[in-house]
């Protein structure tokens, strides 16, 4: 199962070892989408964060897991991207004042029509099928960006982390994603797509 899944990608070379490390990842993040799992509590495997609004909306500091383990807020960002979300108010004492409903941030009828859309992680040159993809929001829901499919992208999970960790952006261009390289790789960060999936569409770029 790891073998297939670890083979080199032209997104950066890596070795072996870190290969295969991801490949788990990927593993692991396919098999939490199972119908098939067991429960906890009744629910799916899950994990318990703490974090500040303000922190999560800047993406710096961190958040506490269960057991006082720590996570950083930029992961907790990506983390967010599409999980079930139970926002907590907190008094000053750290009492739960105010406890909301579980939210799910993708639906699955959202989630099929990415599908059909993106047909895979959108990122420019990925062959990575719907299956192995987080949905991602364009502007992150942390800041208040919206749940609908003009703001939302199909990314696997290296490239997911990528997004949320480096200057790559993306925009939405005819309702297809459409993304902008950092300086470092592209000095006029012209806009790029992912062709494995589908077929170009017209982008138009300033002059």
């Amino acid at each position: 199962m790891l073998e297939p899944l670890s083979q080199p990608r032209p997104d950066g070379p890596k070795d072996r070892a870190h290969r295969l490390g991801e490949a788990f990842g990927d593993l692991i993040a396919l098999a939490s989408r199972s119908e098939h799992l067991p429960s906890e509590a009744g629910e799916r495997p899950h994990i318990s964060i703490t974090i500040d609004l303000d922190t999560l909306r800047r993406g710096v500091g961190h958040a506490v897991l269960d057991g006082d383990h720590y996570l950083s807020a930029a992961q907790t960002r990506r983390l967010a991207c599409d999980a079930k979300i139970i926002p907590a108010v907190m008094g000053g004492d750290s009492e739960v004042l105010d406890l909301g409903r579980t939210k799910r941030t993708v639906s699955v009828a959202q989630r099929k029509a990415l599908h059909t859309r993106d047909r895979g992680c959108a990122f420019p040159g990925c062959p990575r099928p719907p299956k192995w993809c987080d949905a991602h929001h364009v502007k992150h829901w942390a800041d208040c960006g919206d749940t609908d499919l003009d703001n939302l992208v199909l990314l696997c999970r290296t490239h997911h982390s990528l997004i949320h960790h480096s200057r790559w952006q993306i925009s939405m261009t005819g309702g297809v994603p459409t993304f902008i390289p950092p300086r470092h790789i592209d000095p006029a960060q012209l806009p790029r797509q992912n062709l494995l999936h589908r077929p170009p569409i017209a982008i138009a770029i300033a002059a």
